[in-house]
């Protein structure tokens, strides 16, 4: 029993010994009087000023603690006067005992308003560059996992601030618990983000259960939990966002991320995928898979601030929808195997930027079938109204944008209807770059018929300047003109070409400046609203004193075929070639059209046959004239024409009747 006894008093002697140590430390050690020594060290490690105005304070049992504050750090020289770091109260605690095995084991860590201020100056060097210096001798590298983190009980950050340029993140709370290499570390963070002056500030909370791996540089963070609010704008309420991982792990050593699943939920839109990255740190990488579930577009349109557009059908814009993959690298982004629905419409195929920095885009899509003009801002019947009380105000082209506009893809379309047109088999191919955007090859089936176009429009000067070169044969003039102008002038079907060029800044200077060559070659129809039979049956009656005819005629000149062809200046197309064609009527002409007033002014001759075929003989040429505008024109046989016609008629009918009897006399001569 003695040894243990000596071992006791040993023991306990020792015990007293460092009591009596740690007492005389705290009664004779005065910490502030190092204040200046230990300011010259930081200004000599850092080239900084570090300011301790406040007192430190020294305890030594049961932890070697140690507070102070206030304190701040200033900026390196070039910078302002304020400074890099302020701090309203630190204190910091280490293990006694084991410190006294060499052993150092730091306890809890408390920093109490701090505020740190990061920004770049006019050179563009950042404030937080160049502490330590530069060193001449290179550092030789760590051994293999020799890399650990220290064993720190926790870290609290309480009501603290940082910035970076005009980002401030504000009321920072950061409660991180046992850190350890291997041990599974809770943290918790709170803040407010303000993203620029004025912006309304979003509220950010997040927390995360961190098991780091040192020695293999791997660490796994499951869960991750990330909530707040975003306020989209001035009277627009706060909308909550969420985003969680339940599985998140990052290998430093083998640059890659892996998360298996995430889900984000923002204003009632609910998003899921996963997510892998490669050469992280080198050049990350990303690929991954999302799936945006059904949402109401007009509701999270409003969510977000913006005012849903008066559409001509109030029932679109009420379902979104849309999966695929996405891959990220390379300073480019793109989705592939895309499945977009929108209300009944749904989009398929690839599309991405090409390089994110020019936003050059490229896309191979296909879009089963859509209306286009349920999108349209408003019903026919208002825009008429409107159209009553004031003219349309032209649409303007977009010069900047296409002036920038990078872009190469296809797209196809099974059915649509574009500005009243129903077109099905679509299929557009686009190229835009250096000012130039070509939409060729455009086809699409049409009407009975086919379309075939190629559109150019030019933004690389002060005036952009349209190209169009287009084509439909076989069509069916009728349906299409009364859908596309809500007019019945013309039906048949056949062939129609233009080739024009436009110049101007919107939609009312490129009509006027519209130049080129247009043909029409149709059969089997009729010009709906003129009636030139009835016209010249009236003019006729006139002359010969008779009763007009009653009633106003069928409305319509029907033909066998009618081909026309004009050239166009300036918005005005010049006609010198219209050839109508029917059984008893020949109509030739020429004349002109204003495309901007769409006045009209042609004079034509009407021929009248007493017979169709080869056999034919011409009755009458009746000079006509047509004036007003191509919704309401106005027919005017020439009367003066139209009898000296009818004179000649008659002469020629006692023409033959005095040849005839002179042939008689002559044969009973010469019996």
């Amino acid at each position: 029993m003695r040894p243990l006894r000596i071992l006791g008093f040993v023991l306990g002697g020792l015990v007293v010994l460092v009591a009596l140590l740690l007492l005389a430390v705290r009664l004779f050690v005065n910490p502030n009087d190092f204040k200046g020594r230990i300011a010259q060290t930081v200004k000599n490690s850092t080239g900084r000023e570090l300011l301790l105005p406040g007192d430190i304070k020294l305890s030594v049992f049961p932890w070697v603690a140690l507070e102070l504050g206030p304190a701040s750090l200033g900026n390196p020289p070039g910078f302002s006067a304020t400074p890099f770091a302020a701090v309203k109260h630190i204190a910091a605690r280490v293990k006694l005992l084991p410190l006294l095995r060499k052993q150092l084991q730091i306890g809890r860590v408390e920093i109490d308003g701090l505020d740190l201020r990061l920004y770049k100056n006019a050179q563009g060097k950042g404030n937080w560059e160049g502490f330590g210096g530069e060193s001449s001798t290179p550092e030789s590298p760590a051994p293999a996992g020799s890399e650990a983190l220290p064993d720190l009980a926790a870290l609290v950050i309480k009501d603290s601030r940082m910035s970076y340029q005009d980002m401030v993140f504000d009321h920072v709370n950061l409660d991180v618990g046992h850190l350890g290499s291997g041990l599974a570390v809770p943290i918790d963070l709170k803040l407010d983000l303000t993203a620029s002056p004025g912006a309304a500030p979003m509220q950010f909370a997040g927390k995360v259960v961190l098991t780091p791996d040192t020695a293999k540089k791997h660490y796994r963070l499951a869960p991750v939990e990330l909530t707040g609010t975003w306020v989209p704008g001035v009277g627009v309420a706060a909308q909550p966002w969420k985003f969680s991982v339940p599985d998140l792990s990052v290998d430093l050593a083998a640059q890659t991320l892996g998360a298996p699943a995430f889900a984000a939920d923002f204003a009632g839109a609910h998003l899921t995928g996963s997510l892998q990255g490669s050469k992280i740190i080198d050049a990350p990488a990303m690929t991954g898979a999302f799936k945006l579930d059904p949402v109401v577009l007009r509701d999270l349109m409003s969510r977000l601030g913006m005012k849903p557009p008066a559409t001509r059908d109030p029932r679109v814009l009420e379902k979104l929808a849309a999966s695929g993959e996405f891959a990220y690298g390379g300073n480019a982004v793109r989705a592939s195997k895309l499945d977009a629905q929108l209300d009944d419409s749904t989009l398929r195929g690839d599309a991405g930027l090409t390089h994110i920095d020019t936003r050059a885009m490229s896309f191979d899509l296909s879009l089963d079938h859509i209306n286009f003009d349920r999108y349209l801002s408003r019903a026919p019947a208002q825009a008429a109204q409107a159209a009553v009380k004031a003219p349309a105000k032209p649409t303007e082209v977009p010069t900047d944008s296409l002036k920038s506009l990078l872009m190469h893809g296809t797209l196809t379309v099974g059915t649509a209807t574009i500005a009243g047109v129903n077109l099905s088999q679509l299929h557009v191919g686009v190229d835009a770059k250096d000012g130039v955007t070509h939409i060729a090859p455009a086809k699409a089936l049409l009407y009975g018929g086919g379309y075939s176009g190629d559109i150019t429009l030019d933004s690389r000067g002060a005036t952009p300047v349209m190209t169009l070169n287009q084509t439909m044969t076989g069509i069916d003039v009728a349906p299409l003109l009364m859908d596309f102008a809500k007019t019945k002038r013309l039906s048949g079907r056949g062939n129609l070409t233009t080739n024009l060029t436009a110049h101007g800044h919107d939609t009312d200077a490129l009509t006027k400046s519209l130049s080129g060559h247009v043909a029409a070659n149709l059969a089997n129809g009729a010009v709906e609203g003129i009636d030139l039979w009835f016209e010249i049956n009236r003019a006729m009656s006139l002359i010969q004193k008779q009763s007009l005819p009653t009633g106003s005629g069928s409305g319509r000149t029907k033909f066998d075929t009618f081909k026309v062809s004009a050239d166009l200046k300036d918005g005005v197309a010049s006609t010198k070639d219209l050839n109508i064609v029917s059984q008893n009527l020949h109509v030739t002409g020429q004349g002109t059209s204003n495309l901007a007033t769409e006045a009209i002014d042609y004079q034509v001759k009407a021929t009248l046959l007493n017979a169709a075929g080869a056999n034919a003989r011409t009755l009458a040429d009746i000079p006509v004239t047509i004036t007003g505008t191509m919704t309401k024109p106005t027919i005017r046989p020439d009367l003066g024409g139209l009898a000296k016609a009818r004179v000649q008629q008659e002469v020629d009918k006692h023409k033959d009747e005095l040849k005839q009897q002179l042939q008689n006399k002559l044969q009973g001569i010469f019996k």
